[in-house]
């Protein structure tokens, strides 16, 4: 039924930077494209707002940013024809403008209003397009009002860019907005969260690619020195030699209902009354690791949502490889499937054909999981020239 494999394979995300956008001139392209996600404070905009005769101020000043930028300690033009990315051509035009949710993710969002809407930065080259998008905070719990006196909310930051780029960008958004960029780190509980809505809105099907169920574990293995002492103590594990690394679940596309079916008779696997961190969150915390969308707090909460697929997952863990899915240790980095590839930081969205009701569902209901991940209490790393995303 599933196969396992200790090494994975590279990331599922096709290489989509350096091809022009698939969408309409009134909407950023966001199926089919590879994005890199990041959080957003508040952006300043003073009490005009930002109107459309102030973005086009705007967007000349980033064009003049992108024509004469320092790259690596070296002055050149970033519309030059070597460039890390290839031959992209000449930098043509730079637009910033506003756009609606809905006309990315389809109308099936029927109470969305005009506060709904997000900032499309549209970057051209000859050969090459580039995109930002900066989005509303949709919640699973309702949308959070945006209105700030002369702040903006648009936390969510989706690039489609190379690295040189992404770091020019998220420099020029913090100086010329008065904000702050970090890299948003998605954990076990969005990803499975966004799988599981996907599955309830557009269901399985019998045929395409597998589905592959990454998970990544923050167990080291004690070193010679440290596992003589015998008294291992807080400090000693975070020096420790990493332990297994990752292990890769596929599972093809007619076992998936199978999963799903009995995961709906099962009742949540608990954990055993003797494990250490059960009843201590600092403990539990320490095992999960930084981020605090992972380590599985959330399953023992009384209003807890139930997973089926992810307990029928676990059960079958445990009972062939005697896995614990649910220890604080183990945690989700990537699910891929026909209908997205989602990882720690960065998400695809796929589209075959016209927009469907429920695909439109599904995509709204992915964007209100990433809404409610910003929303959280969440360690993310803020960056300033350069980070590795």
């Amino acid at each position: 039924m599933a196969r396992l494999s200790g090494v994975g394979p590279e990331e599922s995300f096709a290489d989509s930077e350096n091809n022009e956008p698939q969408e309409t001139e009134d909407a950023p392209p966001f199926f089919n494209t590879t994005f890199s996600t990041h959080r957003v404070s508040p952006l300043h905009v003073g009490p005009e707002g930002l109107t459309e005769a102030r973005l086009d101020v705007i967007s000349r000043r980033l064009r003049d940013t992108l024509v004469g930028d320092v790259v690596r300690g070296v002055q050149i033009g970033l519309q030059s024809t070597e460039t890390p990315t290839g031959q992209v051509g000449l930098l043509k035009t730079v637009r910033i403008q506003w756009f609606q949710a809905s006309s990315i993710w389809g109308d099936y969002n029927e109470g969305a209003t005009n506060s709904q809407r997000g900032i499309w930065i549209d970057i051209r080259h000859e050969n090459a397009a580039y995109a930002g998008l900066l989005l509303p905070g949709l919640s699973t719990n309702g949308t959070t009002s945006d209105e700030m006196q002369n702040f903006l909310r648009l936390p969510l930051l989706l690039l489609r860019m190379p690295l040189p780029l992404k770091n020019v960008i998220t420099d020029w958004l913090a100086a010329t907005f008065d904000c702050r960029v970090s890299r948003l780190l998605l954990g076990t509980k969005t990803i499975l969260g966004v799988w599981e809505s996907w599955v309830e809105a557009v269901g399985f099907r019998e045929n395409g690619p597998d589905f592959v169920l990454s998970l990544g574990f923050n167990a080291p293995l004690p070193g010679n020195k440290a596992a003589s002492q015998g008294d291992l103590d807080k400090d000693a594990m975070q020096d420790t030699t990493p332990g297994l690394k990752s292990i890769d679940i596929t599972i093809s596309p007619k076992d998936l209902r199978r999963f799903a079916r009995i995961g709906a008779k099962l009742q949540p696997l608990q954990p055993r009354p003797s494990d250490p961190w059960v009843n201590d969150a600092t403990e539990r915390r320490r095992l999960a690791g930084g981020n605090a969308d992972d380590g599985w707090a959330w399953r023992g909460k009384q209003d807890a949502e139930i997973f089926p697929f992810t307990e029928a997952i676990g059960l079958y863990l445990d009972h062939h490889l005697a896995l614990n899915l649910f220890h604080p240790s183990t945690r989700v980095t990537q699910i891929s499937c026909g209908g997205f590839v989602l990882g720690q930081s960065r998400l695809k969205i796929l589209k075959v054909g016209e927009m469907s009701e429920a695909l439109s569902q599904a995509a709204w209901t992915f964007a209100e999981h990433l809404g409610d991940r910003v929303k959280g209490d969440q360690s993310t790393v803020p960056f300033s020239t350069k980070f590795d995303g």
